[in-house]
Parts: structure tokens; sequence; C-alpha cells
């Protein structure tokens, strides 16, 4: 009776390793590896020598419409976009972290505007590199090294977003919506410290998944004629179990639906007391309040159904499913970059103290905000420089898993 054969090794068999190669070559195994688990096909794999050739794992588009498309928005606009946030929100954080501008909700903003930068940064990195990969050696290897370590850490500032702007927007609910006892005890500095250390603790190990997500290969590139490297997917990346549990229940509750919803009510509150109670409120609040949630939905209803129904609509769409991708990735780096904006435009006290230190204009005489600020410090607060944040709270939060 014959000997049944090792998975691993029917693999082996099935490609076809070239004469004098040393097989024990890590890049063998791995191939073997995506392969036993019908990741790859085996009459893909090539060989230049003994490298594999590149291309086991990447596959660019070679439709023109769609190499312009993603040329223009990705790769021209996109970084635009993103180095504008990068600045935008460098000059945020320095304003929110001013000693005039010190107060719990602002220092959940500062926070916000730290992992936007983040956000901005990853975004340029996976999404507008990306994009010139097949046009060069030098890009193809800087990609294919780095994007296996940078695509987490920039999940990692797209979960602190989504929860410093969850942490703002429960902070202005107190503020505005519930008694004064509770809000000098919501406002105190060792919980605001120790809500932003929990997030940034549940932001990297909810995380740690994606870093075994992927492992990088050494590969041969034909077109471009020299070695380079190339991100191919783990075999956890493929567990329909993983994959249900993981992309769909849990990105809807932590990172989509969840804090849509949490920050949908808070802010129905926010603005009925701010209407109809005893706080006053202008309409510039209500009005940018309505616009932000507006923007917050537009930004990432398309991440939160690619996410959750990547397979049906890969199956559905085929190659039309990348403009789309592209789309929504733009819209992760337009999110993360538009704060800036709303400050200045809606936030009198966030604008007064920028061009106090920038254009050494002095303030104007704050007008009431929709309610007492507690600050941080045991200075006493000045009511309009926190309040006033409520009309920007949900502008940052970008619940997209990079694609």
């Amino acid at each position: 009776m014959d000997e049944p054969v090792d998975i691993y090794e029917q693999a082996a068999l099935n490609m076809s390793i070239p004469e004098g190669c040393d097989i024990t070559r890590t890049v063998y195994a791995s191939i073997k590896q995506l392969i036993s688990h019908d990741i790859i096909d085996p009459s893909s794999v090539g060989f230049q020598s003994c490298e594999p050739l590149c291309g086991l794992c990447y596959h660019g588009s070679k439709e023109w419409d769609y190499i312009r498309f993603n040329i223009i928005v990705v790769g021209i606009i996109l970084p635009i976009v993103g180095v504008f946030g990068i600045v935008g929100n460098a000059i945020s954080a320095f304003v929110y972290s001013r000693p005039e501008m010190r107060c719990s909700t602002n220092f959940y903003l500062f926070s916000l505007a730290c992992s936007d930068t983040g956000v901005a940064l990853t975004g340029i990195f996976l999404f507008s590199l990306e994009t010139f990969r097949p046009f060069s050696l030098t890009v193809a290897r800087m990609s294919g090294q780095l994007s296996a370590i940078v695509y987490p850490m920039g999940m990692i500032a797209q979960t602190c977003s989504v929860y410093f702007t969850m942490c703002a927007g429960v902070d202005c609910f107190v503020q505005v919506c519930l008694p004064e006892k509770v809000r000098r005890a919501f406002s105190r500095k060792e919980t605001v410290h120790f809500l932003a250390i929990c997030v940034l603790i549940f932001s990297v190990l909810y995380n740690v998944p994606h870093f075994f997500e992927g492992f990088v290969i050494d590969c041969y590139h034909k077109d471009l004629g020299g070695m380079s490297k190339e991100v191919c997917p783990a075999t956890l990346r493929y567990n329909e179990l993983y994959q249900s549990i993981y992309y769909k229940y849990m990105y809807a509750i932590f990172l989509a639906v969840g804090p849509l919803i949490t920050l949908i009510v808070l802010n129905t509150f926010i603005i009925g007391v701010s209407v109809f109670g005893s706080s006053a409120s202008n309409t510039d609040d209500t009005m940018s309040l309505i616009l932000v949630v507006l923007l917050f939905i537009s930004c990432n209803t398309i991440a939160l159904i690619i996410n959750i129904f990547e397979s049906y609509l890969s199956e559905t769409l085929g190659s039309k499913i990348n403009y789309i991708v592209d789309l929504s990735n733009f819209l992760v780096v337009f999110n993360s970059s538009f704060n800036i904006i709303i400050y200045i435009k809606y936030s009198r006290p966030f604008a007064d103290t920028l061009f106090s230190y920038f254009c050494r204009r002095k303030p104007k005489t704050e007008s009431p905000g929709p309610g007492p600020p507690i600050m941080i410090t045991e200075k006493p607060s000045r009511s309009k420089k926190c309040k006033e944040t409520l009309s920007r709270l949900l502008v940052a939060s970008q619940p997209e898993v990079l694609i």
C-alpha cells in the first residue's frame, strides 16, 4: 500500500524548482505553503535562475482606464491631501496643547490630531507608494519590505482616531447634558489620562493579528530587471473563521457600526439639550454637527460595505472593485486631513488661539458656548473654549480597514 504523501511534499511536486538550487531555502518553503493552502496556483510560479519571479501575490491591473484613475486619485491627489492633513494635524495638536485651550475635550482632540497624523502618513505610504510600484524597482523594494509593518501600524492609528473621537463625544455629552458633579468627576486629569491610555492599549491589542497576516519573500522582478520584495498573505488571512469573526463581526462592532451609532446617539442628545434645554447654543453649533455627521457617514460607508461584504463584492464586481477600493482609501485620508478646516471655520477659540500664535492677533471676545467646560488643570475654565468643540466631534473618526 502506498505511503500517504505529506501536503507540503505534494505541493513541492507541483512546483518545479530549477535544478542546482537549494531546496531548503525559506522562500521555497513559503511558496509551498501558499500552494498547499490553495492561495496561489502552482502553474503561476516561475523562476529566474533560482529566484522566484515577482507577481505571485501582487497582481497589478493591466486596464489602462483603471491605471489612469489610480495614478490621478491615489498617486497624485491623495498624497497632496495627506501632506495637507499632516501639516493641519500638527497645527491642531499645537493649538490644543496651549495652556488656554486645555480642557478634557480638547485633550482628546489633541490626541486625535496625533493619531490622524499617523493615518495620513501610513495612507500615503500604503496607497500612493503602491501606485508607482510597477514603475520603479526602488519603490517596489521599499513597498514590499515595509508594507507588512506599516499596514498594522496604520490600523492602530485608525483605531486610536475612532476611539479618541468617541472619548471627545462622550466628554462633550457629559459636559452639556449631565450634572455638575458628574462633569467634574469625568473631567479630572486622572480620568482623562486613564481613558487615553486605555485607548492606546486597546488599539494595539485589537490590531495585533494584522502583524501575522502577511510575510515578505524575495523575488526577481522580470519587467524591471532586478531583485525585489513582495508581501504574500499568510494562511491566517484566508481562514474562513478568522475572516468571519475578525473582519466582519468584530470590525462592525468595534470600528464601524458600534462607534457610528454611539456618536449619533450622543450628538442627538447634545443637539436636543443645546436647542431645547437650558444650555444656550447658536445655529452654527447645530449646523456644524449636522455637517460633521454627514461627512463621517459619507467617508466611511464605502469602507464599511467593502470590509463586511469583501468576498461577495469581489465575485460580483470583479476588477471593477478596484475603483471602489481606491475611492474608499482616498476618503480615509481625506477624513483624517479635513479636521483643521472644521476647527477654523466653526470654533472661534481655536481660530483665535491659532491666529494669536501665528499672526500675533489679539483674540476676539468670547461668546457663550453650549455648556460649561471643566479644565483638567487647576486653572479656572473658559466657557467657550471647550464647549464649542462639540461642533466637530465626529469629523476625524474613520473606521476603515486599509486595503
